[in-house]
């Protein structure tokens, strides 16, 4: 049968015939089968470090933030350290304008310093990275000895990483408010890692066209 179906074509229309048949379907398999791996893959990379506990923390604009807010968001997540500050604000710019149109992504900042100083840096810092977001970028006050705790109970690897609460450059995420990864923000292959998961994470019935590099340079 299908020798007499090509017999009488010509070359080029029995190849583009034969691409039709075998190619594009070959074709298609394979890049769906790329994408499942890829899917799976990243999927396999998060792990349920720890449930977020309860907290009530003062935001910079005087408003009280509790964990209820982040409960059915994806949360990225880190604990302010003045050494890093600049690489934070420009990382954290960054993330914001990826998902700035998410109404289910949100940014926090946990400060470990209540002074009047702080506070004045941290509405310094939204202003200068264009962070004024009042729904979606959040920056928390709250005692060392509180934060301490908070940062303990995600688990965050800050002894692992030589890292301590007040030098530190670790992002984390959570989503509905159970860690799932660390990452640091100096490493560019960890924030592609993180831009995976917290895109892998998105519920897809309220994706709005969100545009995902998967490859793209920091």
């Amino acid at each position: 049968m299908a020798k007499k179906i090509f017999g009488k074509m010509n070359l080029p229309a029995a190849l583009l015939l034969l691409l039709l048949l075998v190619g594009l379907p070959a074709g298609s398999w394979y890049y769906l089968r790329t994408g499942l791996n890829y899917r799976l893959e990243t999927r396999d990379e998060m792990m349920d470090y720890a449930r977020m506990p309860a907290f009530t923390l003062q935001n910079y604009n005087d408003s009280l933030i509790s964990q209820s807010r982040f409960e059915n968001g994806l949360l990225v997540g880190h604990f302010f350290a003045e050494q890093q500050a600049e690489v934070y604000g420009k990382t954290l710019a960054q993330l914001h304008g990826q998902y700035d149109e998410r109404d289910d992504v949100f940014f926090a900042t946990f400060n470990p310093d209540t002074s009047a100083a702080a506070r004045s840096l941290m509405a310094q810092f939204a202003e200068q990275y264009q962070l004024n977001d009042p729904e979606q970028c959040f920056f928390l006050f709250g005692e060392e000895g509180a934060m301490q705790s908070l940062a303990q109970a995600c688990k965050m690897p800050f002894a692992e990483k030589g890292m301590t609460l007040e030098n530190n450059s670790l992002f984390f995420f959570a989503d509905s408010l159970t860690v799932r990864g660390f990452y640091d923000m100096r490493d560019a292959d960890e924030l592609k890692r993180l831009i995976r998961h917290v895109t892998y994470n998105i519920p897809l019935k309220k994706d709005k066209e969100l545009i995902f590099e998967r490859e793209k340079e920091k």
